[in-house]
């Protein structure tokens, strides 16, 4: 199955197969948001924590019985991650489904496809941003989305992902072929910290992005169904 060509009828913008019809973005998006805007805090407090490990401030002794609470930090850190990440893609599977209801024909992305670009070794580093801009587009003007051009809002969002997720790996990597053991964990954590400092701005972008695409569809979806 070739992931940038749609299933039979899906192009369309016709109403067929089982997830028929405009299905309502709002409340997914509005808890998607939520989650990004506590991903900043936990992004905020964990460069905090990194930056003590760096020794950019004095750290205190930790009081008794504070392991316990590393342990519930670290779980909430995972739950909030995890379920941000399950939110976003199903947002981008619905914006996909959308933008076909509303008349997009010939996207060439697949809602599945939308969202499984992101665990496809190497097409990772292109294919999501691609199916992003394709229901940037259809959102926009679904009539005749060709033609809209690409907002810098897809270009920043795209490029402090690869640079936060990728780039500092890529960094990491480096230094451990070529540093010791102590300049090793320097670097991981300088990275770190360059990590969780860039997941702030990516948050602010993508909320804006979900934002204006929901806005857009929901917009385009009232005046379709007035009589």
């Amino acid at each position: 199955m070739d992931g940038a060509h749609p299933a039979s009828g899906e192009a369309t913008g016709e109403a067929t197969g089982p997830h028929a019809g405009f299905r309502d973005p709002t409340a997914l998006a509005k808890w998607t948001k939520v989650f990004l805007y506590a991903g900043v805090v936990v992004a905020l407090a964990s460069a905090w924590e990194v930056a003590g490990e760096l020794g950019l401030y004095r750290v205190a002794e930790s009081p008794e019985g504070w392991t316990a609470v590393a342990i519930l930090w670290g779980l909430a850190r995972l739950a909030i991650g995890l379920t941000t990440a399950i939110l976003v893609l199903m947002w981008i599977f619905r914006a996909n489904h959308n933008a076909r209801q509303l008349g997009a024909a010939g996207m060439r992305f697949a809602p599945g496809w939308a969202v499984g670009w992101y665990f496809v070794p190497i097409a990772w580093f292109w294919m999501p941003y691609l199916a992003m801009r394709e229901i940037w587009r259809a959102s926009v003007n679904p009539s005749d989305w060709g033609a809209v051009p690409v907002s810098p809002l897809l270009r920043w969002w795209w490029g402090l992902w690869i640079v936060g997720s990728w780039g500092t790996d890529g960094v990491d990597l480096v230094a451990f072929f070529r540093l010791d053991e102590a300049g090793t964990e320097t670097v991981d954590a300088a990275t770190n910290l360059v990590g969780h400092m860039l997941d702030i701005p990516l948050a602010f972008v993508l909320v804006a992005i979900i934002g204006a695409v929901t806005q857009l569809q929901t917009a385009h979806h009232r005046r379709q169904s007035r009589p």
